[in-house]
């Protein structure tokens, strides 16, 4: 793909995840969608619809018929391909890709960084021996034998770990009151429970990779914020306490120094703290029908999204048709294929190569592979434009062969044509479903931008 083509479908990519994205993050909140468990779900769903949406393209956007002109008595089909600079574009793009692979490469060694800054913490931090008798309550409560470590590298306590999991907690828990530390104790053993830990580090290794796509950024916040909310219903329901442990949130808030280590999951980010105390102020109660209800509503609200994000703009290919000719042209098509048309009784239907059959219905063949010419500096220099029209051969197998000029401004351009178009791949003509070489003749653009 040139770097032409890969800045359209990036800008196309970019319209169609935008609408899907705004479609998807509009519908809770008109539905007035509280519930955190059916959330967290939604926003992981609605993440890999937006990063997988150009998969759905060859399913919802049909490759429409060529526009077909006529030069004289040969009929040309007008598969345009637009020349432009191909060295600096290509330059161009291998920054850009670079760039992208560093920094998610410096993405990753962040979470491999945050992975050894836990494990010291782990290392370091001294085992609470004996557990406060509320926290041993709990921990029995739960059916977890999780150790609990004090660390004085951290300022709020966090779960880490999947086969061996711990509770990291910063020595200012243990001036809290005891229904505070059962409270603060409870979230954690819920995240070990939920196996929160392995799915967060997966989050994690997702926003390194795709760092560049807003929608990673802004879905996979929305899904941390559901996850706590959930733990932080689940606490307040177990212990029954809701005003001790809403003070301990705050107190640790408060006194934190440092942010939260990555790859930990936290009692509290200090972006979603207010919207956490919020939902468990509120003390929203919704039905299970409700729920149902506006789980099908969401699902079909993204659905339909889907489909309108894969066809709100036309793919590549599909957008040279402003490039036609405009009208018939003269052409040096020789006598010998002006009488082969001729002979076949009918000049719009596509000559076969080397086949003795007929057809009683022969489809035309379909670009699904196009490469754009390069333009030669000396006729970009001479400010040189015009049209190539090349009659080709499309096997059965799809491949370009036999390459012939028939028409051409200049023979520089020709030749960048040729080159270009014997990469080009195509979905060959059916000749009554079976698959058969055509001559077939398209028209290479050469315009300077």
């Amino acid at each position: 793909m040139s770097f032409h083509d890969t800045a359209a479908a990036i800008v196309t990519y970019a319209l169609q995840s935008g609408l899907l994205l705004t479609v998807g993050v509009l519908a809770p909140r008109l539905l007035r969608l509280s519930h955190p468990a059916t959330l967290l779900v939604y926003w992981h769903w609605l993440l890999a619809a937006v990063v997988l949406l150009p998969l759905a393209a060859p399913f919802w956007q049909p490759v429409g018929a060529l526009p077909v002109i006529r030069i004289d008595t040969a009929v040309v089909e007008e598969v345009v391909a637009t020349a432009l600079p191909s060295q600096p574009a290509d330059f161009g793009r291998g920054y850009l890709t670079a760039a992208i692979v560093v920094i998610a490469c410096l993405g990753l060694a962040r979470i491999a960084m945050g992975f050894a800054y836990l494990r010291r913490c782990r290392r370091d931090g001294h085992p609470i021996r004996p557990l406060p008798r509320h926290v041993a309550r709990m921990q029995r409560r739960l059916g977890l034998r999780v150790p609990f470590v004090v660390s004085d590298r951290l300022s709020a306590p966090i779960t880490f770990g999947w086969a061996r999991p711990i509770v990291m907690v910063p020595p200012s828990f243990t001036g809290l009151s005891a229904d505070e530390q059962e409270g603060v104790a409870c979230h954690e053993l819920l995240h070990v429970r939920r196996g929160d830990w392995p799915v967060t580090f997966i989050e994690e290794v997702v926003r390194a990779v795709l760092w560049f796509h807003p929608a990673v950024w802004l879905l996979l916040g929305r899904a941390a914020l559901s996850r706590e909310q959930i733990v932080d219903e689940g606490t307040v329901r177990i212990t029954g306490k809701r005003r001790p442990y809403l003070d301990a949130l705050w107190q640790m808030v408060c006194s934190g120094r440092t942010e939260t280590a990555v790859l930990a999951v936290p009692l509290l980010g200090r972006s979603h703290l207010r919207a956490r105390v919020e939902h468990l102020q509120k003390e929203i109660v919704m039905t299970k029908t409700r729920i149902v209800v506006s789980s099908v509503i969401l699902v079909a609200a993204v659905a339909a999204g889907y489909v309108g994000a894969s066809a709100v703009a036309p793919d590549h290919a599909a957008g040279t048709d402003t490039l036609s000719l405009a009208g018939p042209r003269s052409t040096a098509v020789d006598s010998t294929q002006t009488d082969k048309n001729a002979d076949s009784g009918e000049n719009g239907k596509l000559r076969t190569k080397d086949f003795s059959g007929e057809c009683n219905e022969i489809t035309h063949p379909v670009v699904v592979e196009k490469v754009d010419p390069v333009y030669p500096e000396g006729a970009r220099a001479e400010k040189i434009m015009g049209m190539v029209i090349v009659e080709t051969v499309v096997t059965s197998d799809g491949l370009v062969e036999d390459v012939r000029v028939l028409e051409s401004p200049d023979e520089r351009l020709s030749a960048a044509a040729v080159e270009a178009v014997r990469q080009w791949r195509f979905k060959p003509a059916l000749c009554d479903g079976t698959p058969v070489g055509v001559y077939y003749n398209l028209t290479i653009n050469f315009r300077l931008q």
